[in-house]
């Protein structure tokens, strides 16, 4: 890991010396010489990678780790005093001279210190084997590759368990009308979740139990949590809003209590025979805080748990628990070949070595897994085999430890994957992880590099599409777990980390001193080692009292929940982050109006790269100039935004998702060119909606050149029908937006379309169209002008406010290439499909469209038979699905 240390500072300090030279005035030269240095350490490093487990080697990595850190905290210090003395009037920089010169001296005495201590390592590199490392080039070649086989693989391929499937639904089956508790039993990586997934997602299921919920415990259990997960399963995106009131004022939000969501789900489980599953609890309090929440209508109704402990399911009363045993030995073998030969059979001369290496994994889904996803990486040749079949036999001495079937996987990853894998401890356990969080915070903290593999700055892939590749092949080893994909390219959108691994992570993470994760208060003081720190408990604003912290933690996590906000003044001491990420993990609507503002050090966090605050922020003043590295800003919630946002050079991605006032940028182009890629701009307020037009206008190419995403406000709530918290029904319909020629991905809530009928008030590449809480009343333009937009591959229509029915008609030469097309919740009676008219659909959404009755004949006809999914239908429309089906003879996907 010490790899990444040394590679991010090197393209810090030539940031530094190419961009912001001035800033390193006095100590250039021994910064230069440091960078010459490190340079000779990285490559002993890199060439260095298959001599780790030497106890020799490790000491020296262990000793680079160290000397690297070192710098890094002498030069980002230095940089930090160096800023602050230049915002000083002339008189106090006078009175300062004296400080500042002994800084200056101070400095290169410890750089001096720095390459002493490099040239004595590097003096002693003889000692240790070197081998070369894999060149940059092949792995981007590599991650091309897994690009294209992700297209072919569909992760939802399920080995095994259909003794264990029978047996479970028969238990769930069995007995009397009574409510009653069914219960599977096994250790961590056993697949007690992917047997429960299959089982809840079987049509035999389906029809037996109407109402369905699943919902996540974990061992870090929150009761709010939980019930959340259960009622949005439950009810629709609005109901589910409903349950939060939103003040007159804007500023407070009255939350429902607990006792109050009980009652709620009581209320939707309430006369249906249902089936909940409660996935892994670990605490008998878990099963005393929602068991009351179950009623018993003496209809049936089942509740399935999964746990590795006997003692919780004789607890929730079940009655003989189903204890899944491991998968037999042709389960545990196609379970491999499936993961390594991707569908293709196994060569004869490989099935002996390759037998001999999945018995080593005891049955474990997990470990077979993972140990496919190593085994899959290497050369699938006889000798290669047979020497990974001693090291895995290895594993079986004394007793077998899925751990060590894990850490194997772990050191077999290319060095550039496993700071990016570690990463992943700074989520809770079962937190469902949004692709592109994690993909920005990696570039960030310099794990991507723009220019990997030596290639030219013209032929280079961009820092997002290397990431993207490193989580696809996170993915591909089995590390990384999907939750959902995006519609078109099947990219991943969500996903999560299984707790047996989660736990490598934390434990290796704090072995390379890369992450520390805390759950108790009085244990977070001692991290003052901590690079990357991660919370997952109550913070209290003070609970900082050593400045070590500050001196040497570059990033910080905070996942409260509402009774454990994230401290409002800690923003305020660590001055050398690069990375801060704070979420609330129980609010559901936005943003957390009951938080306190967070107050930020806008002037003194120099080195911010990354600033994601899911709460209140009073104002992004006119200081936000100074976060000069900024690339992403992410706000909840903010009252005022300075002009100086948009001369931030480095600023890529700029999510305003609920402001009040928001000043405009530049009005021409000339000098200045922002280089913003994503824009969510969520203006409420109906006496700054000709700001918001300004706003809009001012998007031009030669302004904002990169501009490829634009999200125009924010969502609304509803409590009964009655719309709250979205103001865009005040605003006047925007301009045209055709100005905006690079944008491909726009994004609206409320009534934000053109004033003009006409698809020319479309960008002309525009390829994806969200349009959210949409008012169909008498000025809403007809969605047939949509039809128009000749590049459009993906459109979605998403809740609709009113209740204003329409007939959806669409004629020959509509929507030309769109592939993927979602309506929910949505009031549509009636749909015409004439020939001709979305001739590329692959993929159609229709979910809780209660007035559609039917669908189109002529969806059935279709060229490109595309993959149907309609969920919770009317009665009417379920029932005339029953009788349809594609040419090729596949039928549409029906979830009640």
């Amino acid at each position: 890991m010490v790899d990444s240390v040394v590679t991010v500072l090197l393209a810090n300090l030539q940031r530094f010396l190419e961009d912001e030279i001035n800033l390193l005035s006095g100590v250039e030269d021994k910064v230069r010489s440091l960078q010459h240095e490190l340079k000779f350490v990285d490559i002993f490093l890199k060439s260095s990678t298959g001599k780790r487990n030497d106890k020799s080697v490790k000491e020296v990595v262990d000793q680079i780790r160290e000397v690297a850190q070192k710098a890094e905290d002498v030069v980002d210090i230095y940089i930090a005093n160096d800023t602050r003395h230049r915002q000083r009037n002339k008189l106090s920089k006078l009175l300062h001279l004296k400080e500042h010169v002994m800084v200056l001296h101070e400095v290169n005495a410890e750089i001096v210190k720095i390459e002493n201590s490099i040239e004595e390592i590097y003096n002693n590199r003889e000692r240790y084997c070197i081998i070369e490392g894999e060149s940059g080039r092949e792995q981007f070649a590599a991650a091309e590759s897994l690009r294209e086989r992700r297209r072919d693989v569909e992760e939802k391929d399920v080995v095994g368990f259909v003794n264990d499937s029978r047996v479970v639904i028969g238990k769930l089956m069995e007995g009397d009308s009574d409510r009653k508790v069914v219960s599977i039993i096994g250790m961590g990586g056993l697949g007690k979740t992917t047997l429960t997934r299959k089982i809840y997602n079987s049509n035999q299921v389906k029809d037996l139990f109407p109402c369905r919920a699943w919902g996540y415990v974990s061992n870090d259990y929150r009761p709010t949590e939980l019930l959340q997960c259960l009622l949005k399963c439950l009810l629709s995106m609005a109901e589910y809003n409903a349950l939060f009131k939103k003040k007159q004022d804007g500023d407070e939000v009255d939350a429902m209590s607990d006792g109050k969501l009980k009652k709620k789900l009581e209320e939707c489980l309430k006369g249906k025979k249902y089936l909940i599953v409660l996935d892994d609890i670990w605490k008998t309090e878990a099963w005393d805080d929602v068991e009351r929440a179950f009623p018993d209508d003496k209809n049936g109704s089942r509740i399935l748990i999964t746990s590795r402990i006997q003692q919780v399911a004789h607890y929730t009363g079940s009655t003989s628990p189903y204890n899944l045993p491991s998968l037999n030995k042709e389960e545990s073998w196609e379970l491999f070949t499936r993961k390594v030969f991707r569908g293709r059979e196994c060569p004869s001369d490989l099935e002996s070595p390759g037998k001999s290496i999945v018995e080593s994994c005891k049955g474990l889904p997990l470990a077979i897994e993972v140990l496919a996803g190593l085994v899959a990486k290497k050369e699938k040749s006889e000798r290669e085999w047979l020497r990974m079949k001693k090291i895995s036999w290895k594993l079986t001495e004394d007793k077998f430890e899925v751990m060590d079937i894990l850490r194997l996987s772990y050191n077999n990853l290319p060095q550039r994957l496993k700071p990016c894998f570690l990463y992943l401890a700074v989520y809770p356990e079962d937190y469902e992880i949004r692709a592109r969080d994690v993909i920005q915070m990696w570039i960030a903290e310099g794990f991507i590099q723009p220019h990997e593999g030596g290639m030219s700055s013209t032929g280079a892939p961009e820092p997002e599409d290397i990431a993207e590749y490193y989580l696809d092949e996170l993915v591909d080893r089995s590390l990384v777990q999907v939750s959902s994909r995006r519609s078109l390219d099947r990219g991943v959108r969500t996903c999560r980390i299984h707790d047996l691994l989660r736990d490598l992570c934390i434990s290796e993470g704090k072995s390379e001193k890369l992450v520390e994760v805390s759950t108790n208060i009085n244990k977070i003081d001692s991290l003052i080692n901590a690079r990357r720190l991660s919370l997952h408990c109550k913070v209290e604003s003070n609970v900082f009292t050593k400045e070590a912290n500050q001196q040497r933690t570059r990033s910080l996590f905070f996942f409260s929940n509402r009774e454990g906000e994230f401290p409002k003044n800690v923003l305020t001491e660590f001055k050398l982050a690069r990375v801060v990420y704070t979420t609330t993990t129980e609010a559901p609507l936005p943003y957390s109006y009951w938080l306190a503002y967070t107050t930020i050090n806008w002037e003194r966090m120099i080195h911010l790269r990354y600033l994601n605050i899911q709460g209140k922020v009073k104002h992004i003043p006119a200081s936000v100039s100074n976060l000069w590295n900024l690339e992403t800003l992410d706000v909840g919630w903010v009252k005022t935004v300075s002009c100086e946002i948009w001369k931030l050079k480095r600023l890529k991605h700029l999510y305003l998702r609920d402001a009040k006032r928001v000043a405009l940028p530049p009005e021409s182009g000339g000098e200045i060119k922002i280089n913003l890629q994503t824009l969510w701009l969520g203006i409420r307020r109906f006496t700054f909606r000709n700001r918001y037009k300004g706003i809009v206008l001012r998007l031009k190419p030669d302004i904002f050149p990169q501009l490829k995403k634009l999200v125009l406000g924010s969502p609304s709530f509803r409590i009964s029908g009655q719309r709250l918290g979205n103001f865009s029904r005040l605003l006047d319909p925007l301009p045209s937006l055709s100005h905006i020629s690079n944008l491909q991905s726009l994004k609206t809530f409320g009534q934000f379309e053109p004033q003009s009928d006409d698809a020319n008030a479309f960008p002309s590449n525009l390829t994806k169209l969200t349009l959210k809480d949409l008012e169909l009343q008498d000025d809403f333009f007809s969605i047939s002008t949509l039809g128009q937009l000749t590049n459009l591959r993906i459109m979605k229509l998403i809740y609709q406010l009113d209740d204003c029915r329409f007939h959806l008609k669409l004629v020959a030469g509509d929507f030309p290439q769109l592939e993927v097309f979602e309506m929910r919740e949505i009031n549509v009676c009636k749909w015409t499909l004439q020939k001709g008219a979305m001739p590329r659909l692959r993929h159609l959404v229709i979910h809780d469209c209660k007035c559609l009755d039917e669908l189109p004949q002529q969806l059935w006809c279709l060229t490109t038979s595309p993959r149907v999914h309609v969920l919770k239908p009317n009665h009417a429309l379920a029932k005339s699905l029953l009788q349809v089906e594609f040419k090729d003879g596949s039928k549409p996907i029906i979830s009640l």
